[in-house]
C-alpha cells in the first residue's frame, strides 16, 4: 500500500516542502488515507526504509521531514475519521 508514495519520494526535492512536493505528497496520501489498514506511522516507517534513514536519533537530515509527513498524515486521517457523516 505504501508504495503509492514512491512517486513522491522519487523526486529529488521531496524533502524540501516546496509547494509542488507538498501537492505530490497529498495526492499520494489521498489514494490511501481512507483505507482501513492505512497507518501514518507505518507510512513513516516505509519512507524511512525507502530513503535509507536507519536511526531515530535526529542525526539524519530527513528525520524531521519524515516526522512532519507522519504528523500531517495523522491530521488528515483523524479529520476524515471525525467528520464522517
Amino acid at each position: 500500500m505504501y508504495q503509492v508514495f514512491d512517486s513522491f519520494l522519487n523526486v529529488e526535492t521531496w524533502f524540501t516542502s516546496h509547494p509542488n512536493d507538498e501537492q505530490r505528497f497529498y495526492l499520494c496520501l489521498q489514494r490511501v488515507v481512507r483505507e482501513e489498514d492505512f497507518n501514518p506511522d507505518a507510512m513513516g516507517g516505509y519512507v524511512r526504509e525507502k530513503v535509507g534513514v536507519t536511526s531515530r536519533d535526529g542525526s539524519h537530515p530527513f528525520e524531521m521531514t519524515i516526522d512532519n509527513l507522519v504528523r500531517r498524515a495523522w491530521a488528515v486521517r483523524d479529520y476524515l475519521q471525525y467528520t464522517r457523516e
